[in-house]
């Protein structure tokens, strides 16, 4: 317990719902959010009930290092995987594989240790096939749909269902999910297509009768915190659907969309589903010349037109005794969704296209987790290369240090390299490389043998790094987030040196006092290159991305 809250895992943190759930629910739980992403990045406000862990679940080589971390924090209550993968193109992906089927044996794997009350695994309606005409989909459905994702779930959902002999889990197939924004790609474009005066606008693929299930944010969090508030009522395994019952036809959106845009119900003009093919044939090459952007329409599209994915959902209903709120059913929220359209369209686009274009696989973090791995070899490298006989004459003033402070320093600037990896913010290094350049010319350096140093653990990393078979094709990404970074910092450290030189004469140099705070600054740094973000009332631990004051550890009057 932290502050007598349940605590709870979530991992895609960073995602759209799970930034929902966070915001809506940090006064309810001390939370542990897992993601890719830093919260920063995912525009996560700081808060004490979170701890940020930016860990990608497919990696198993630091399970460990995150499983040690959460049982020294005292474990969890709950768990809930949102985290997975999905496109809309068809494809067989690798993600499909290390996200949503070995990521989730990961999180598996530590749920288990932290002895959990009830794990709750995100899975999807989309996992079931589209069922005969007159029939239904419930929570006894088959995961049977034959394409990747739908087989990760299926996997996903037989994984949950074998650990659920160690802990209570919970398997939820949501519904499309949407927000008052929108924020679900194919309802984001269907919009931004039918409230247009574009040649296809009225276009609707058969008879308009395709038709899924949506539920609101409001609605599945409501459902998850049900889930968690009934734990000890429910069942060791069950499967349970997010979703209204029915479903909501093309027809039904297009005609309350433009309705409500245009002040009259606009006449849809039906394609076909044999014209359905050739004409996204065309719309395709329309966008391969440039004439009209890129359709969103995939070919595999085509063999789901007038099919309806109808939703029985009695059987959650009854046993969580929860229920869709009728005000946010898709038909009714939809005049929310035009009203942000018409009234914030800078800021609607902006949360579509972010939704839209996510980032899958983000490299910054994958080098981040390699850095981890190989910081040992790579310390013990810099140090020897330092202190070796022969480069007396470059580092003359590091051979001087006491061994232990050498290792010290040079664990500083590796671990501040480490955090500007992690958090993809290159200027957090400047930020704090100024403070260390101080300290060294204080105590006597040149620019040019600090500089030296940087150049040194820039070769030895680049060095290990392309040693690894899985990072030899990331070499550019290498080079942005390592050589630029040091590249940076050796400038910076250029720059402040030849500016104190040209400032103070040598009588005032050797008189500069020792920085004060060398190991809180240490500390700091340590904190900062770790993949742990906890709430502290240390302004230069929450607020790092704030600039520094140049010079502000010493006194230059």
């Amino acid at each position: 317990m932290k502050n007598n809250l349940p605590t709870i895992v979530i991992t895609g943190a960073s995602g759209f719902i799970g930034r929902y759930f966070i915001d809506n629910n940090k006064e309810q739980y001390y939370i542990f959010a897992i993601a890719r992403r830093s919260s920063n990045e995912a525009n996560v406000p700081i808060h004490p009930n979170i701890q940020w862990i930016q860990w990608d679940i497919s990696n198993s080589a630091i399970l460990e290092n995150i499983i040690n971390y959460l049982q020294n924090q005292g474990g969890s209550d709950y768990f809930l995987h949102l985290a997975g993968y999905y496109d809309f193109d068809y494809k067989d992906r690798s993600e499909y594989s290390s996200t949503n089927v070995q990521g989730t044996k990961n999180v598996l794997k530590l749920a288990k240790v932290l002895r959990v009350k009830r794990f709750i695994f995100a899975s999807s309606l989309a996992a079931c096939k589209f069922p005969s005409k007159n029939d239904f989909i419930n929570e006894k459905t088959k995961p049977d749909a034959n394409f990747a994702y739908a087989r990760s779930k299926k996997r996903g959902e037989e994984m949950v269902k074998e650990f659920s002999k160690y802990f209570n889990c919970s398997v939820v197939r949501f519904a499309a999910v949407f927000s008052d924004w929108c924020e679900y790609a194919p309802l984001y474009k269907f919009l931004s297509t039918w409230l247009t005066k574009k040649y296809d606008s009225k276009i609707l693929a058969g008879n308009g009768s395709s038709a899924i299930s949506y539920i609101h944010l409001h609605d599945l969090a409501k459902l998850i915190n049900t889930i968690i508030s009934k734990s000890r009522f429910l069942p060791s395994f069950d499967i349970y659907i997010a979703s209204p019952d029915g479903c909501t036809t093309h027809r039904e959106l297009f005609k309350m969309s433009t309705l409500v845009s245009f002040g009259g119900e606009a006449k849809p003009f039906f394609l076909p589903k044999i014209l359905a093919y050739p004409g996204i044939i065309f719309k395709r090459i329309l966008g391969y010349i440039h004439i009209t952007p890129m359709p969103f329409e995939r070919r595999w599209m085509i063999k789901y037109i007038d099919l309806k994915l109808n939703i029985d959902s009695t059987y959650t209903q009854k046993v969580l005794g929860w229920e869709p709120t009728p005000r946010y059913h898709i038909m009714r929220r939809l005049l929310f969704l035009l009203i942000n359209i018409k009234s914030h369209p800078n800021e609607w686009l902006l949360k579509n296209e972010e939704a839209l274009h996510r980032v899958t696989q983000r490299t910054n973090l994958i080098i981040y987790e390699h850095l981890i791995t190989l910081e040992e070899k790579i310390l013990k490298f810099l140090f020897n290369y330092i202190t070796s006989p022969e480069r007396n004459l470059i580092f003359s003033n590091y051979q001087k240090m006491k061994p232990i402070e050498l290792k010290s320093h040079i664990s500083t600037i590796f671990n501040l390299l480490l955090a500007s990896v992690r958090s993809g913010d290159r200027m957090l290094m400047l930020k704090y490389i100024d403070e260390i350049a101080l300290e060294r010319f204080a105590s006597g350096f040149n620019a040019k043998e600090v500089c030296e140093k940087l150049k040194a653990l820039d070769n030895i990393i680049m060095t290990e790094l392309l040693s690894v078979k899985e990072l030899k094709k990331m070499r550019q990404e290498i080079h942005d987030y390592i050589e630029l970074s040091i590249q940076l910092a050796q400038d910076e450290m250029e720059d402040i040196f030849e500016e104190l030189e040209q400032k103070l004469p040598y009588e005032r140099i050797i008189k500069l006092p020792a920085p004060p705070d060398i190991e809180k600054r240490q500390k700091l740094i340590l904190k900062l290159s770790t993949p742990y973000q906890v709430y502290s009332e240390d302004p230069k631990i929450e607020k790092y991305h704030t600039k520094l004051d140049k010079y502000s550890l010493y006194d230059m009057r």
